[in-house]
């Protein structure tokens, strides 16, 4: 971590998914019935057919100039997660002015990767139990698990229980990530699918 984080909870484990304390042991991979998040099974089938169409339309009837668009905005997204949610706010790697901020807060929404708060936590929870079932995409149920599919299921138990003990005060402090939340959170709770899925969220 980086000498100017203001963080002091993005990795505080012993590596074996244990508390420093020792209390509250987390198991690798321990056996479990996994519960399916039917709106994101949807929502990403859409998105991936929506894809293919797109790709078929690239190459049948689309113009150069929203192909170079949609590359741009593809890029855009990217960073919005590689250089704001993953390496200024989950790992405060760098410190970045409130215009930089406001840009890298726009292509993090640009990702559809839930709110930069969202992907902080289950980022510095994928830290600190690493390979364990309080990792949120562990590792250790497979290549696909954690890649894609600890996003069609719902959160083991412990993920949820660990979520609640990460230090997030500096996320919540920042006022451009409280806005991003609430714009969010908003949209949500006009959503008449909000209750399936009320611990999952795409």
């Amino acid at each position: 971590m980086a000498p100017n984080s203001t963080c002091k909870d993005t990795y505080t484990g012993d590596g074996q998914g244990t508390d420093v304390d020792g209390k509250m042991p987390v198991t690798q991979a321990a056996p479990r019935q996994y519960k399916i998040a039917y709106f994101n099974l949807l929502y990403f089938g859409y998105w991936h057919l929506a894809a293919l169409y797109g790709l078929y339309l690239c190459f049948t009837s689309a113009k150069w100039a929203t192909i170079v668009f949609a590359f741009i905005l593809y890029v855009g997204a990217e960073l919005g997660i590689t250089a704001g949610a993953h390496r200024l706010w989950s790992h405060r790697s760098y410190k970045a002015k409130l215009p930089l901020q406001l840009i890298l807060l726009v292509l993090n929404s640009l990702a559809f990767q839930n709110t930069a708060t969202e992907w902080v936590r289950d980022h510095r929870l994928h830290h600190k139990y690493s390979d364990t079932d309080a990792d949120p995409h562990n590792a250790s149920r497979g290549f696909f698990y954690s890649h894609m599919g600890w996003l069609l299921v719902r959160k083991h138990p412990l993920v949820k229980e660990k979520g609640k003990t990460i230090d997030m005060s500096d996320i919540y402090a920042d006022p451009l990530l409280r806005f991003q939340k609430r714009a969010c959170e908003g949209r949500r709770d006009s959503s008449t699918v909000k209750s399936s899925r009320s611990d999952q969220v795409v």
